[in-house]
């Protein structure tokens, strides 16, 4: 069996040499459409990449932990108590390792009122630790104007440019901010503005106030409890593995899943997720459609290659070799001719991705102003991310492609009649 698999190969091999010239032009459209797509498959890896990394520190991290309710309700009855924040951040420090943790910090949000003295309105008002955030916070990184908050501020605020604008702030005005407190009462809190941020996200800039946690705690009288807490971690290859062994830590604590919710990114923020998942889906359907065309020439390429050896099937039947064999060998050139093709097309993709844009592809001339994805801001300079499971989808279709390409020619040589087969010159 494996001589008779080796004769069928060496066979299909000499006729793809016999037409170079036809093997060489469809392998040339394979080759550059799977590298182009390998491509542009790295490039919305790492512009995704981008978007996690961007969205976790401006929001929930890649992990949160909150009370079951508080995605819904927004309201400070749902916070999480000081014991079992406490219990929260243990359970992370036993289930991880230190090189996989960035930063791990509470944080107290809620809706609110901002107003000066010329207007008034609504806005994000979050509860922050200066001396955690400031070197993870995406926050800290956009301050347009004055600083960020330091350890040690405690009437001090930083606010997005829109709200500055729409209630003519500058650095150094006075803001009060008005929220319920942790009684239900609605309390009011002075600050003063020491900062102005841009992320360029126009839902964050026209409608964000940060205060320290510390302030926001006395102010609403919530001790050392707060809403929630973020975990930073260094990579998001286990942040599914982390979160679900943080839920079993704090399960084996004592703390059930009704007074804290443990939950990855893509289900604290599932508008990001949905919107990646339909970015993700739209470019494996147009590599489909490109690799479709591609998988047209193939089959044009096989059929007029077994056309032409109308002859040569002929006296191959007549010498012995059943019609099994002959689809056989058709077959093995087409995944031959797409394998080998397909294999070129992604080193061609890699060289480019790794290679020529490895310092990142300015995406910037693309659009105008400021760029955002699902509330995650996106940097213009997108460097490229091969990701393995983008590089076994591709190889899977190409391979798909390789054999169902072949299966009307391979069938057709099939039905070459030796008779019918000497009769022609072909």
């Amino acid at each position: 069996m494996m001589e008779r698999w080796l004769v069928i190969t060496r066979i299909a091999l000499r006729n793809l040499r016999r037409q170079l010239r036809r093997s060489s032009l469809t392998a040339s459209a394979m080759v550059l459409g799977i590298g182009f797509l390998m491509f542009v498959r790295a490039l919305e890896g790492g512009a995704h990449l981008m978007y996690v990394d961007t969205a976790t520190r401006m929001g929930t991290g890649h992990i949160a932990m909150e009370h079951p309710d508080y995605m819904g309700s927004q309201d400070l009855i749902d916070r999480i108590a000081a014991t079992d924040l406490a219990t929260g951040l243990q359970a992370v420090e036993e289930v991880t390792r230190p090189e996989e943790v960035v930063a791990v910090f509470p944080q107290v949000n809620l809706g609110g009122l901002a107003q000066s003295a010329s207007s008034s309105i609504p806005v994000r008002i979050a509860g922050v630790d200066p001396a955690l955030e400031r070197d993870v916070s995406f926050f800290a990184d956009k301050v347009v104007e004055g600083r960020y908050l330091e350890p040690g501020d405690r009437l001090e605020a930083i606010v997005g440019v829109e709200v500055a604008e729409r209630l003519r702030l500058e650095l150094g005005s006075r803001l009060v901010l008005m929220a319920a407190g942790a009684g239900g009462e609605l309390e009011s809190q002075l600050v003063l503005v020491t900062g102005l941020f841009r992320t360029g996200v126009p839902e964050v800039d026209r409608g964000v106030v940060q205060i320290p946690i510390s302030t926001a705690r006395e102010w609403l009288e919530l001790g050392d409890d707060a809403t929630s807490m973020s975990v930073i971690l260094a990579s998001d290859d286990r942040t599914g593995q982390i979160a679900t062994s943080i839920r079993e830590r704090l399960r084996e604590g004592g703390v059930d899943t009704d007074r804290i919710a443990v939950r990855p990114w893509w289900e604290a923020m599932p508008e990001l997720y949905a919107g990646l998942r339909a970015d993700a889906v739209q470019t494996y359907v147009m590599l489909v459609i490109l690799l479709g065309i591609v998988a047209l020439a193939v089959v044009n390429s096989i059929l007029m290659a077994v056309l032409n050896r109308t002859r040569e099937f002929g006296v191959m039947r007549a010498l012995g070799l059943n019609r099994r064999s002959v689809g056989a060998m058709v077959m093995v050139e087409g995944v031959i001719l797409t394998l080998a093709s397909g294999l070129a097309g992604m080193l061609l993709g890699l060289a480019v991705s790794l290679g020529i844009f490895r310092d990142g592809v300015d995406i910037s001339w693309l659009f105008g102003g400021d760029l955002a994805f699902a509330g995650a801001i996106v940097e213009p300079v997108i460097s490229p991310a091969v990701l393995t499971v983008d590089v076994v989808a591709i190889l899977s279709i190409v391979m798909a492609i390789g054999i169902l390409a072949t299966l009307y020619p391979a069938w057709h040589a099939t039905r070459i009649e030796p008779a019918e087969a000497m009769k022609t010159d072909e």
